[in-house]
């Protein structure tokens, strides 16, 4: 994760993740499914997640600085945060059953030490973290391919053989495991991410460039994807869903390079609690879709567009202490 002083912070960076986290707890509110803005971003925005993830690592870690490093800012939070919401599955499953077994209570538990594993013996408890334990083991193997000659090479391989079994997997539903479908799908994303780094890709702005080509991309972007979500042709809309992913995460990226003069405390503390944000927001979500389920005395709620939004940047606002006085909770934060 992204850690360093206020002053020394990379501000189109913040901007970014921002906006990612905030399209993130958008897309987790309940809502009409079949919509094309919502089907564009919950297809895109992890991508622009595992790009900047990349882009972002430390460099020259051995292995066993890697895995002390990011087992500490990564596994730790992972199962803190599966551990707050633990009381809350098991509220919840009370109330939908009417009773809950010893089994029924063991079942989250293990899923959660198999990385969020559906099975007969077990099942997801807060499925969005499956996230620490894929970028988990992404910073475990870039750190092992950049240690050798051919590391690249390997990548562009490794890139190549989690696309087609992503494919595959969507195909033929072999794995319907979450942390693997996750893995498989962004791994080539946060490859992307540190090969900039290295390149010194994006190190120089230009507010009319940068918005020019963010421009473009976004609007290359959902054309494409207007012909992605067509899967009559599956081979093609699997390539296609790649090339859109591509071309969104340097509309992301570049949009937000052309924010970079624009200084918000609010987008800093936003980019900062990002992994705290992605901690708790489904407690949140639940707790609010309850509340007013009970309230208006409508089950299934579904929201517009609009209020997603504003839900979602109530979320944000809400977790804002917590992140301010992040001195006291630096482990939910993901700081090593």
């Amino acid at each position: 994760m992204y850690f360093c002083n206020m002053k020394e912070r990379i501000n189109w960076i913040d901007w970014a993740k921002a906006f990612c986290m905030t399209v993130v707890v958008f897309c987790h509110l309940p809502q009409q499914e079949d919509t094309f803005y919502l089907q564009y971003l919950a297809s895109v925005i992890l991508s622009t997640f595992f790009f900047i993830s990349g882009y972002l690592k430390k460099k020259n870690l051995s292995v066993k600085e890697s895995a002390k490093k990011y087992g500490y800012s990564l596994l730790i939070p992972y199962i803190i945060y599966n551990a707050i919401y633990y009381p809350y599955w098991l509220v919840k499953f009370y109330i939908k059953h009417g009773g809950i077994t010893w089994t029924d209570a063991i079942k989250p538990i293990t899923g959660t030490l198999l990385g969020q594993l559906n099975s007969s013996f077990s099942c997801e408890l807060n499925g969005v973290t499956w996230f620490l334990i894929a970028l988990f083991l992404m910073h475990i193997l870039t750190d092992i391919l950049n240690k050798y000659k051919h590391g690249k090479s390997v990548m562009l391989i490794l890139s190549i053989i989690t696309m087609i079994l992503y494919g595959a997997n969507k195909y033929y539903h072999y794995a319907p495991y979450i942390t693997y479908h996750g893995f498989i799908r962004c791994l080539c994303f946060f490859f992307l991410g540190n090969l900039f780094q290295q390149w010194n890709y994006l190190k120089s702005l230009n507010l009319k460039k940068d918005l020019a080509i963010g421009t473009t991309a976004l609007l290359l972007s959902l054309i494409l994807f207007y012909w992605h979500i067509n899967e009559e042709h599956f081979i093609l809309h699997i390539a296609l869903y790649y090339v859109v992913n591509l071309v969104s995460v340097y509309a992301f990226i570049y949009l937000s390079r052309s924010l970079n003069n624009i200084k918000s405390r609010i987008i800093t503390l936003i980019s900062i609690g990002t992994l705290l944000i992605f901690g708790l927001h489904r407690i949140i979500i639940g707790i609010i879709d309850f509340g007013i389920e009970k309230i208006l005395h409508h089950p299934n709620i579904i929201y517009d567009w609009n209020e997603c939004l504003i839900i979602a940047l109530i979320i944000e606002i809400l977790l804002l202490p917590i992140i301010i006085y992040r001195r006291k909770w630096q482990i939910l934060l993901g700081k090593s």
